[in-house]
């Protein structure tokens, strides 16, 4: 779950990541900056794989996220997992075990989807270096990688891959130092739709005999 809040907050948040190394990084890091930071709302649908070609497993499973300053919705419905943030609340429900637990908004795993406190993680966390231009399902993209400085994390890099027309984030990749490789993919990405609130509100009284973790 946590590589997955990560792999989706590189895609639908990193543009205000700070390139510490690399000049031509950071130019079009900020570039993808001010395209996503002027949008109102955003609305996608992704596929996120979790592969490894030496065991020959390769999983994947469709999701959609909803996206409004720091309030969130995600949902993927092949493992029954739904995500709701308000921005000061964060309640996460198994469909399969009815089951949800509510937890406050400031732990760290949470953070990751806040649009204002992401990148702080990274500029502190992570180098980056700018890799290639190169054509990605017909379409022109800039290739940039993330550098982790803690050698003791679970994967070596993160690779994103930068729509050059649009200068948005359609594809980021972890790569495990074990052999498991994290993928998250944009299939279809809807901006500036109109949003109610409620989409970032989880209601508990909806779901009849469910178990209600309090964690806050």
């Amino acid at each position: 779950m946590k590589r997955l809040i990560l792999l989706v907050a590189i895609v639908f948040c990193a543009g205000t990541l700070s390139a510490q190394e690399d000049a031509k990084a950071k130019s079009i890091l900020e570039k993808v900056n001010e395209t996503t930071q002027a949008f109102e709302s955003i609305k996608a649908s992704f596929t996120y794989i979790m592969e490894n070609k030496e065991e020959d497993i390769r999983d994947e499973n469709k999701g959609d996220i909803l996206l409004k300053g720091n309030k969130y919705q995600l949902i993927l419905p092949l493992l029954g997992l739904e995500v709701y943030s308000n921005g000061s609340t964060v309640w996460t429900y198994m469909k399969d075990a009815n089951e949800v637990s509510i937890a406050e908004f400031d732990d760290e795993m949470n953070e990751m989807m806040d649009p204002s406190k992401i990148f702080t993680i990274y500029e502190e966390g992570f180098t980056y270096q700018f890799v290639e231009e190169k054509t990605s399902n017909g379409k022109a993209a800039y290739v940039i990688d993330l550098f982790p400085e803690d050698e003791e994390m679970e994967y070596s890099k993160m690779r994103i891959e930068i729509e050059k027309a649009r200068m948005l984030v359609s594809k980021a990749t972890m790569i495990g130092r074990e052999g498991s490789n994290y993928i998250v993919q944009v299939d279809k990405f809807t901006t500036n739709s109109p949003v109610s609130e409620d989409s970032f509100t989880f209601r508990p009284e909806k779901y009849p005999d469910i178990e209600v973790i309090d964690l806050r």
